[in-house]
């Protein structure tokens, strides 16, 4: 009986302890919602005038992209060089109208749209584009934050399948 209540006690604080170590998903702050939207706007400032350093200075060392139909884009230098390219190709309007915001434990995250155009700099029309997007922002010592994950996406419905001929 003594060895009885002595697992019980015991897996009860154990039970008690993990659960005190988890991360509480949490309303962010109204100061972290500010300082993502702020980082927010100025993702779109950075995508019109082509201010790659500014945009990069956000990142991680370690953050991760995961951009539709392309492999992960992994690391800063990474990411820094996957919108060199981007920006050098398009002139880029773009919009980031955030939609939810959540934390847990260091992470803050933020749920929301991207629309805007993509305009071939070698000539041709505007793509318009209107995706969704996942964003990880990581807090730093001082209390700031850094990117850390990005997803993204379209909204549009897929293209329907092209009718075969015989």
């Amino acid at each position: 009986m003594r060895t009885s209540c002595l697992v019980i006690l015991g897996s009860a604080a154990l039970a008690a302890a993990c659960a005190r170590t988890q991360p509480r998903l949490a309303s962010a702050s109204d100061a972290d919602v500010a300082a993502v939207t702020r980082m927010l706007t100025s993702f779109d400032s950075c995508s019109r005038t082509g201010a790659l350093d500014v945009f990069v200075s956000y990142s991680l060392d370690d953050a991760v992209m995961l951009a539709p139909d392309q492999p992960a884009v992994e690391g800063k230098e990474a990411v820094r060089e996957y919108y060199r390219n981007f920006w050098g190709t398009f002139n880029v309007t773009m919009r980031h109208a955030p939609t939810e915001f959540f934390s847990v434990g260091d992470l803050v995250v933020s749920r929301g749209d991207a629309s805007g155009t993509a305009t071939p700099k070698g000539g041709g029309q505007p793509m318009p584009f209107n995706d969704k997007f996942l964003m990880l922002f990581r807090r730093q010592a001082d209390g700031s934050l850094k990117v850390w994950r990005v997803a993204f996406n379209t909204n549009a419905p897929p293209a329907p399948p092209v009718a075969q001929t015989r």
